[in-house]
């Protein structure tokens, strides 16, 4: 079950499926949150590897090249800068800040697919093919710094950028972001990896399972209606505000340890 719903997040909105799979190794089993973490990374790796392949046959990376390898590489670069930041805050305030943030992005996309008119939106929200050229290597960076510091797959994020910002359908940004999954996946499935922290055995397992949940989710998000794809997808994020904030409320003050 972990992995098929894992894949049909993979297939359907491009979230990598970590926030599920962690939790699930945790509490069903038994594993230590290190273990989990490294497992969830790797398993990451294989189902946004095979959606993007399922995606960009149909639909193509969405971004030239140039686009998609300065997103990832300002990526990088971000994740650095997110993971010096980690060592130096608390846990409270910066979950509340992540709360925030993604809580005003989904609002802000849930405004833009239901067409409600606000006075507040700016004049162009519709896609033209491509974003102007500084929003690659910004959107890319301030995502990477959100994902060193939260500990989420920073794909999701940049379609989330994209989307509110410059009005790129949903549809046409996954592929980019299983890839920005991928590469951000990579880096921390080695290193867990190389420490004895992957159980590859329950990779192996719930490979099966989430390649059908691929399979539903890419199938769902070609047949969604642009506007359709929006509302999920925002509805996700607006959860995950909810979600992070109750986390927030509830810790008390102590270093931040990142999310699943």
């Amino acid at each position: 079950m972990l992995g098929f719903v894992a894949g049909a997040l993979n297939g359907l909105i491009a979230i990598g499926g970590g926030i599920i799979i962690t939790p699930g190794l945790v509490v069903y089993g038994r594993t230590t949150p290190q273990i989990a973490v490294g497992t969830s990374l790797a398993t990451v790796v294989v189902l946004s590897s095979a959606a993007f392949l399922m995606h960009a046959s149909f639909a193509g990376l969405g971004l030239d090249a140039s686009a998609v390898v300065t997103v990832i590489l300002a990526g990088v670069a971000g994740a650095q800068l997110g993971g010096w930041i980690l060592a130096r805050l608390t846990a409270r305030w910066m979950l509340l800040m992540f709360s925030a943030f993604i809580l005003f992005m989904s609002v802000r996309l849930l405004i833009q697919a239901l067409g409600i008119e606000t006075g507040f939106e700016p004049s162009q929200t519709e896609w033209q093919g491509a974003a102007p050229w500084w929003a690659y290597p910004a959107i890319g960076f301030s995502s990477g710094v959100m994902s060193g510091m939260f500990g989420v797959g920073g794909g999701g994020l940049v379609l989330l950028g994209f989307a509110v910002l410059f009005g790129m359908p949903v549809r046409e940004g996954i592929p980019l972001a299983l890839l920005v999954n991928v590469t951000n996946a990579l880096a921390g499935c080695i290193r867990h990896s190389r420490a004895g922290r992957v159980l590859w055995g329950e990779v192996r397992r719930m490979t099966p399972a989430a390649l059908l949940g691929i399979a539903l989710g890419t199938a769902l998000a070609i047949w969604l209606p642009p506007d359709g794809l929006r509302i999920v997808f925002g509805a996700f994020f607006l959860f995950m505000s909810v979600h992070v904030a109750r986390q927030a409320i509830t810790r008390t003050r102590k270093p931040l340890t990142g999310l699943p």
